[in-house]
Parts: C-alpha cells; structure tokens; sequence
C-alpha cells in the first residue's frame, strides 16, 4: 500500500513537472494546448494549473480570441515567482547578479573591496549581499538562495574550498560565508560557473572545452551537455597543462604553466600596461605589443592542441579577455591551432562565449534556477 501511494504522488509530481516545463518552454500557452501536447485529460492538467497558480509558479494573462467556442484563458510562467543571486568573489573586487526564472539580470553590482580571508572580511561581504537582496523588489520568499562562484577549485561536497592559491582561500569552508548571508549560500569554481552559462544559452551543446580567458587562466569541460566535474571535481584544469617546461613560475609552485602565458595577467606582465592600453597599441600597430599579442596567439593554440589531442570537440572562448579579439584574431588563432596539429585537415570548431566577464556570476545563479526547474 505504501508503495502504491508513493507511485501516485510520484506520479502527480512527474504530470506536474510536465505541465510546468510545457508552460515555460511555451512562455504562453492555454489549458487545452497543454492536454493536446502532453496527451493530458483536461482534469488532470486543469489540477495541475491549479496548483501552480496556487503557488504563484504560473499567472493567468486575459484570454485568447474565440474561434468560435469558449475563449481559451492565457498562461504564463511568473518569472519573478523565483530569483537567483550570482556572485563572482574576485581577488580585487566582487560581483553580484539577481535573475528571474528566465535567466533575465534584474540587477547587479559591483562591491569593490579587496578580498581577505578573515572574519571582517567576511561580515562585511555577507552584510553586502544581504543588503543587495533586501533591495530587491520581490517577495524575499521566492529568492532560491546564493551561490558564489570563487577562484579555487571546489571539494565534491561543496563545503571546502580545496585549492585556492589565487585569492589565498585554501580551506575556507561554505559555512565561513554562511554565517554572514542570511539566505542558503553555496559555492562553485568560477570556471565552471562560467560555462554553465554558456549551457543554459546554448542547450543544444553536447561536447565542448570552455576556456575563460579572464585575469587567471581557467577551463571546464562539457560532456553529454553537462558539466564533467571528474573524480575530484577538477576536469579541465587547463591552466597548468606545461607549455614550457623550466619557463616562467606559476602560483602553483611549477613552472611553464598556461597560466603565465595565456591568462590576462601575462599581457598586463609582459607589456606593463593595462589590457586597454595594450589592445590600444596593438590594434595601432605598435610593434612591440603586436609581438607580445602574437606568442600570446601561439601560446594559446598550443595549450588548445593538446587538449585537442585529447578531447576534439568545440572550443568556446570566454572571459574578459576575449572581448579584445578581433574577428581576425579568432581566424588566427585557429590558424595557430590548426598548424600546432599533428594530423592535418583535422577541424577545428571554435567560438565566442556568450557572457564575457560577467559569465561566473550569471551561470552561478542560472545553476540555482536549473536545479529549481528540475525539481518543479
């Protein structure tokens, strides 16, 4: 008996969740198209919309025009009937983003305080968030809760931060910023924020490597249009493939890594300006920087090919960094790519990014809405 009520309720909640995609999915949808799509009785959608309209998840919008019978009632999803809070913690600076169930930005801003692993530090970080949300004009209700995307590599459980070097938070642990942000907080490398992103604008991606091209090198890798997170949480770590070996030290303790060459930090170390300045005086001629920009371009292919070699599937280049790239950087770093292969006339797919710098904080709150609309 017990087994034959949890199949019901399992049951109601599979015609739920169905009933709610279809909604969503259609943006505008009526009672009776919903029971000719899914193959529905009208009772069972009519309690389904019911429901959902109960709990604020779809809103009625007038009627549809009569063809002849009753007028249809139009639904909707409510896209405000849940919000997501993004954060990207940088080393100089941290960004926040709400989004509506659509993936919509409602709002964002930047806290420009540097980061510190200490206790004040934190109060003032979770008092920030907290503020940002209570400034919101939604219910504070339909907020999911906040997940902070972070420059380190993030333990299977998400409780520890287990490597980060970059901003010296090594072992901070998810509870170190919860005590200070009064809604559920969790924790993402930024990295694979970033490229789930990327996966909720593009949904039809099945294999691609995301390189994020931001002030530190950073990669992720989708499999089967999922995020590959590996034994340990820690696929794509492209940036301490060796590219020289013996070459210039990395924050990890080697030597030769891609971070040092290909990350955003190398250029402004290279030439000693800032990333506009250079652009500016590469895109002007200037000798010097061009140079600079093209072992950057060599760099780069060189770290693609031997992921390639490994992985041939798309490559999407995100980040703040690619921004700068002309239409003829793209080509010729691909050109670069291609000349690095050992088997030629092999292809090679490469794109932009759809969200740039603010990728890490957008895909940390689109992973909160992604894990709500599958549990509807």
């Amino acid at each position: 008996m017990t087994r034959e009520v949890a199949t019901t309720m399992e049951l109601k909640q599979v015609n739920r969740g169905k009933v709610f995609s279809y909604i969503y999915q259609e943006r505008e949808t009526s009672k009776q198209a919903i029971a000719q799509e899914l193959g529905m009785s009208m009772p069972t959608v009519t309690q389904n919309v019911n429901y959902l309209l109960e709990n604020g998840l779809v809103e009625k919008r007038g009627q549809y025009e009569s063809t002849g019978g009753r007028k249809a009632g139009i639904l909707c999803c409510n896209a405000f009937s849940r919000i997501a809070i993004g954060v990207e913690l940088l080393k100089e600076q941290t960004r926040v983003a709400a989004l509506d169930l659509y993936g919509n930005v409602l709002a964002q801003k930047d806290f420009p305080v540097q980061f510190q692993p200490t206790e004040d530090y934190l109060a003032q970080f979770g008092e920030w968030i907290n503020s940002f949300v209570h400034t919101l004009p939604y219910n504070p209700a339909s907020v999911l809760g906040v997940r902070i995307a972070i420059q380190g590599l993030i333990s299977p459980d998400g409780e520890t931060v287990s490597y980060g070097e970059i901003i010296k938070c090594t072992g901070m642990k998810r509870a170190d910023f919860q005590k200070y942000i009064e809604l559920p907080c969790s924790l993402v490398h930024d990295t694979d924020a970033s490229a789930a992103a990327e996966l909720w604008h593009h949904p039809e991606i099945s294999d691609a490597v995301f390189f994020s091209l931001n002030r530190n090198l950073g990669g992720a890798l989708i499999v089967n249009g999922e995020l590959h997170q590996g034994k340990h949480f820690s696929s794509g770590i492209v940036e301490h493939i060796c590219l020289e070996p013996g070459g210039l030290p990395c924050y990890c303790g080697r030597r030769g890594c891609a971070e040092v060459y290909c990350s955003a930090n190398s250029l402004v170390l290279r030439s000693d300006m800032d990333w506009e300045t250079f652009f500016q005086h590469v895109h002007s001629g200037d000798a010097v920087c061009c140079k600079i920009w093209d072992d950057y371009l060599h760099y780069l292919a060189r770290a693609m090919d031997m992921v390639r070699m490994v992985v041939n599937c798309e490559f999407i280049l995100g980040g703040y960094l690619q921004h700068f790239f002309t239409d003829q950087d793209i080509a010729q770093l691909q050109q670069y790519v291609e000349e690095q292969c050992a088997f030629k006339g092999m292809k090679f797919s490469l794109r932009r990014d759809q969200y740039g710098e603010m990728a890490s904080a957008l895909g940390a709150a689109m992973q909160l809405l992604k894990n709500f609309l599958q549990s509807v």
